[in-house]
């Protein structure tokens, strides 16, 4: 029920911004949703704590892309809709580069503000092209 509220708002707001569903869905709805974690992170960085601040950034996806999401698939199943994980050209291309920039910067275990900006450009970089396409 609340994710038919929560989608039936999207597709208004859609409408009345004249901004396509995808960009709201992918890019601020997340944003919003995830707004505590993101505060966490923020201050466990600024306290110098960046093992905390990687894990509640990191964590966050890891959770959602294998717990929550299989979970979904299977609920789909149980209610006789169809849930697929059949993602298009485009979102498995930004997923796989979204992966490989993000692994590249936390492997040595330290960050530099540099590599914060570049995670920073790369996030605007997919919120054009989402609000482009």
């Amino acid at each position: 029920l609340s994710t038919q509220s929560t989608w039936g708002s999207l597709e208004d707001t859609a409408t009345t911004w004249g901004i396509h569903q995808n960009f709201l869905s992918v890019i601020l709805v997340p944003i919003v949703g995830n707004a505590a974690e993101h505060a966490t992170a923020i201050v466990m960085a600024y306290r110098n704590r960046m093992d905390v601040a990687i894990g509640v950034a990191v964590g966050s996806s890891i959770q959602i892309a294998l717990c929550v999401i299989p979970f979904l698939v299977i609920l789909s199943w149980t209610m006789g809709k169809t849930l697929d994980l059949n993602f298009g050209v485009f979102p498995t291309i930004v997923m796989f580069i979204s992966v490989l920039v993000t692994n590249a910067l936390v492997y040595n275990g330290t960050t530099y503000w540099l590599e914060g900006v570049m995670l920073l450009l790369a996030y605007l970089i997919i919120a054009m092209a989402y609000y482009v396409l």
